[in-house]
């Protein structure tokens, strides 16, 4: 009993005595005599000046804690005289039993009103690196010295409030910080949040970050499990902002082997949700990354307007409505890659791959496959006013030519109740000029090549076409346009031809070149040229209308003509037409940006005596609603002619006034 008593009591004297001497530090050092000592060891050792500005105190109870603040770092030699780091208040509370061993191990860390200021100099060097005068370290060095550093001493909870980092243009404001203690073998929750913005008005984004962490000092492995970022997203000129959030249930990083791995992550935004992984190797020399996403199906109309976009009202109101993807991604070599794609809109599917190079030489490179398409049901409602503002026109005015280089198929596509099929495409865009060379298709019974190029080098785009159709089934081709039932037969086209300008107006407005056309074994429809010719003849000769009626159908077994082509309007001189009973030749013009034509034509009935048949016709009005009448002058003159060489004849004279 007396023992314990000895024991207690010699407890309470060193427990005083600690007391005292504690109370004698406090009462007897002032930390504020080492204020330029503190500053000039930081600036032999950085090059930066450290300002202490506010007080340093030192408190003993309820713990030994080292209070400073307001405090700024300065940028190192050729950055601006602004601070590099400034803080309005710090504390550093330590342990007591630890440091009466001669350990020194801090509790807590607290920071209010820290402002870090990132900075890039005119030789591109950061304000946050420092000169390395030290002989250079080999990895293994670097982690063997950071695995020394670390001898399983447990690590301060670390507090930061009010916190804010800015760095080129990017603003990250309203930081927290809260850690727990870290320990070996310990599980430290980890906790953040703050607001960012990259100088746009109305534009930010909110995160809060929670995680478990835990670390392997010797391995340099960390682990954060129970990973989850969320918050806002706030677009300039949106209604509200909108949420979004990542998930994943373990994070792995190995900085010995520079790897990182999440097996499994959600990412949701504005309703849409993406499931995936990813894995990185070197992520300290040259950063490599795989993974997959998959997007399930969302219904894209109530999507789109959350990211701020209007999508066009279509003729069937179901278009636009699903939308899917799954993707397997990479990063290395500076390249983004998405392959094995398969991405669903509607009823299309389309498959293959695309790989990005920023900055490089062909920045885009893919080859994709589409099965099928059914485009009409994505134009616009029938009667629906056109938008002035074209697209043609932002593409003759972007900023930034497009740099890509790949092949786009698509095995079958119905538009303007056009069939296609075995479509191919390949695209090369360099340089403000966009080749499309070769385009291949199979169109309606028939064939269709093409060569087209866009340069948009100069003020004003230029267009270049060297297109040819085979065997193309006329009417099925015009089936869904304004000259629906016009024409029919079996159709070969060639056209070399130039235009300028950034809408399609001023295309054909200024497109000049050459055409060549062929049809055999087809129709002119809304034009009886036998049916004219007869009431021709009837009105010249005085006589009674022709008994037929107008059918408002010419067959032909060939209809073909060239034409040149100047500031839109197409010239022909040798217009034919011609079947088993009918023969017509003419010339004329159509102008392709009015429609309107004009046309003179000469009829005869091949079986008929040659002076009697031949009938001259006038075509006007529009090659979608043409206007075919007799050419009752041209005949009269015609008439008349005849009837002077039928004297000159008679009388002999004919070879006096032919010479």
């Amino acid at each position: 009993m007396r023992n314990f008593k000895v024991l207690g009591g010699l407890a309470a004297g060193i427990v005083v005595l600690l007391g005292a001497a504690l109370l004698g530090v406090w009462l007897l050092v002032n930390p504020n005599q080492f204020k330029g000592r503190i500053a000039a060891a930081v600036k032999d050792s950085t090059g930066r000046e450290l300002q202490l500005t506010g007080d340093i105190k030192l408190s003993v109870f309820p713990w030994i804690a080292l209070e400073l603040g307001p405090a700024t770092l300065g940028n190192p030699p050729g950055f601006s005289e602004e601070p590099f780091l400034s803080l309005a208040h710090a504390s550093v509370r330590v342990k007591l039993l630890p440091l009466l061993r001669e350990r020194l191990e801090v509790a807590r860390v607290d920071v209010d009103g820290l402002n870090v200021r990132l900075r890039k100099n005119a030789e591109g060097r950061g304000n946050w690196q420092e000169a390395d005068l030290s002989p250079p370290v080999t990895a293994d060095a670097d982690h063997a010295a950071a695995r020394a550093a670390r001898p399983g001493a447990p690590l301060a909870r670390l507090h930061v409030q009010h916190g804010r980092v800015s760095y080129e243009g990017m603003t990250f404001e309203n930081i927290t910080l809260e850690t727990g203690a870290a320990a070996a073998a310990q599980v430290v929750p980890v906790r953040a949040s703050f607001d960012a913005n990259r100088g746009i008005p109305g534009e930010q984004i909110s995160m809060t970050a929670q995680f478990d962490l835990s670390e392997d000092a010797q391995a340099l492995q960390w682990q954060l499990a129970a990973v989850n970022f969320s918050g806002t997203l706030t677009r300039a000129r949106a209604d509200r902002p909108t949420h979004w959030d990542l998930s994943a249930p373990i994070l792995q990083v190995n900085l010995a082997q520079q790897t990182l791995a999440v097996p499994a992550f959600a990412l949701s935004y504005a309703g849409a949700h993406v499931n995936g992984q990813v894995s990185a190797t070197r992520i300290l020399d040259d950063l490599s990354l795989t993974g997959s996403a998959i997007l399930p199906p969302l219904v894209l109309r109530e999507f789109a307007p959350r990211l701020g976009i209007t999508l066009p009202t279509t003729r069937d109101a179901k278009a636009l409505s699903a939308l899917s993807a799954s993707t397997d991604f990479s990063y290395g070599a500076n390249a983004v890659s998405l392959s094995n794609m398969n991405v669903r809109l509607d009823d299309t599917a389309l498959q293959g791959h695309i790989q990005f190079h920023p900055g490089g030489k062909g920045a885009i490179e893919f080859d994709l496959t589409a099965d099928r398409i059914d485009l009409d049901r994505y134009r616009a409602p029938q009667g629906a006013t056109a938008d002035p503002h074209s697209a043609a026109d932002d593409a003759g005015r972007s900023a930034t030519p497009l740099d890509a280089r790949g092949t786009f198929k698509l095995n079958a596509a119905h538009v303007a109740r056009m069939d296609l099929s075995s479509l191919r495409i390949n695209l090369v865009a360099e340089g403000n000029v966009i080749h499309l060379f070769p385009i291949e298709a199979q169109i309606d019974g028939g064939r269709y090549s093409g060569d087209i190029t866009l340069d948009r080098r100069g003020a004003v785009p230029t267009l270049t076409v060297d297109e040819h159709l085979t065997g193309v089934d006329m009417a099925r081709l015009l089936a869904g346009t304004a000259q629906k039932g016009r024409l029919s037969g079996r159709a070969t086209l060639n056209l070399k031809a130039t235009a300028r300008g950034a809408t399609v107006d001023a295309f054909l407005k200024t497109l000049s070149g050459h055409l060549d056309a062929n049809l055999a074994h087809g129709a002119l429809e809304g034009i009886d040229v036998a049916y004219e010719m007869g009431l021709a003849r009837a009105l010249i000769d005085k006589s009674a209308a022709p008994p037929r009626e107008n059918t408002g159908h010419t067959p032909f077994e060939v209809f073909q003509t060239s034409a040149q082509i100047a500031n839109g309007v197409a010239e022909t001189h040798d217009l034919t037409i011609a079947s088993s009973v009918l023969k017509v030749s003419g010339q004329g013009r159509a102008n392709l940006s009015s429609r309107a034509i004009d046309f003179k034509l000469l009829a005869a009935v091949a079986t008929a005596p040659a002076r009697t048949t031949d009938i001259p016709l006038k075509v006007t009005g529009t090659y979608t609603d043409p206007t075919v009448r007799p050419d009752i002058e041209a005949a009269a003159k015609d008439q008349l002619k005849q009837k002077l060489q039928d004297v000159l004849k008679k009388n002999g004279l004919k070879k006096l006034f032919s010479k």
